[in-house]
């Protein structure tokens, strides 16, 4: 007689690799993207990342670093080549106050006054586009021909 062994029973055990997400995030991909190329959903990694002892979120930390010092050195590197685009795009992000493009213009606007003023405009406009009344034109004697020395 065959001996069966039972099936275990429950959800597999799920291990995510410290160092599989360090190189993934050194590849500057977001935690959505390594949940997706690790199988696993956001909630199951955010438990692993809160547990002290899984190494997850300092992977991910070391990972983020890793991948920004790699950048920067071969930004640097361009820089040293004398490129002009790298040495721009350096100066903006350093120190945008001094070497930004955009031009900023603080403005302050107060909609109250602006209609009072459209307001009166309007108001002084129709003044004067309405022409005066006057006392309707008196027709003079001689213009009704009255005494022009017609004889009847």
């Amino acid at each position: 007689m065959e001996v069966k062994t039972p099936k275990k029973r429950g959800r597999k055990p799920i291990n995510i690799d410290p160092d599989r997400v360090e190189h993934l995030a050194s590849q500057g991909l977001g935690v959505m993207d390594i949940c997706r190329s690790l199988g696993v959903g956001w909630d199951t990694f955010n438990k692993y990342r809160e547990k002290k002892n899984s190494g997850i979120s300092e992977a991910l930390d070391k990972g983020k670093s890793k991948g920004l010092a790699f950048v920067t050195s071969k930004l640097m590197e361009t820089i040293e080549d004398k490129n002009f685009n790298a040495i721009s795009f350096y100066l903006r992000n350093r120190a945008p106050e001094d070497w930004s493009d955009r031009q900023v213009v603080d403005h302050q606007l107060n909609l109250g006054d602006v209609l009072t003023q459209a307001r009166e405009r309007i108001i002084d406009h129709q003044a004067q586009a309405l022409p005066k009344r006057t006392q309707a034109p008196t027709v003079s004697a001689s213009a009704k021909g009255e005494g022009e020395g017609v004889n009847e």
